[in-house]
């Protein structure tokens, strides 16, 4: 990236908004000088304009940072907190305590979802559990065998955690599992020992749980 684009990136994390103005003042740079970059930024969806009215005058506009922009260029150490986390919960609380965590969170998960599945039958049930995967920036494929169904997952959202703790994909696993209402098996190769996709394995009913 530019350094001045850069540099721009840096001023709105600091102020969180800015006046293209603020901008030229803070970089010691001209005004049409940081016009050009801005709209870069802007045409690349690093930074959002709105206009923000003052108590006197015309309304001016102000920039700040995209989610993209903060994602990208700001990173977050989330995988670090949620493996320090399980660790703290398996040290403090044993592996019971760590084994109602996992369903928990699994289900706190699962009501969010539920009103999309209720009432509808199993395959509707799992169609709408591959669009849920696809709509957390993944690709999702959905085959129907003589036994059930298989959801091929291409993308992991917590890939690094993970590698580090299979009860991130035990999570998932109930996930789903609580989703369709019925059981489900994880294939033994996933995204996290370096397969191309992990498979969700779910029979066409199970009346224990219908």
């Amino acid at each position: 990236m530019h350094p001045t684009r850069r540099a721009i990136l840096d001023v709105l994390k600091r102020r969180g908004s800015a006046s293209l103005k603020e901008l030229a003042s803070d970089l010691n740079l001209v005004p049409v000088t940081v016009r050009a970059h801005v709209q870069s930024l802007e045409s690349t969806a690093l930074i959002a304009s709105s206009d923000v009215r003052g108590q006197r005058g015309r309304p001016y506009r102000v920039y700040s940072l995209t989610l993209k922009a903060e994602e990208q260029f700001f990173p977050k150490q989330y995988d670090d907190l949620a493996l320090q986390l399980l660790s703290g919960v398996a040290q403090i609380e044993g592996k019971e305590a760590l084994q109602l965590l996992v369903d928990r969170v699994a289900e706190n998960m699962a009501a969010a979802q539920r009103p999309r599945v209720e009432g509808k039958p199993i395959e509707q049930r799992v169609a709408e559990v591959t669009r849920m995967f696809e709509e957390t920036g993944g690709a999702a494929d959905l085959t129907e065998t003589d036994e059930g169904y298989i959801v091929q997952e291409y993308n992991c959202p917590y890939l690094r955690v993970s590698r580090q703790s299979a009860h991130v994909c035990e999570i998932d696993r109930r996930l789903v599992s609580k989703l369709v209402g019925a059981p489900v098996e994880l294939s033994p190769s996933r995204l996290r020992d370096g397969a191309p996709s992990c498979a969700f394995i779910i029979p066409a009913r199970d009346p224990s749980l219908a």
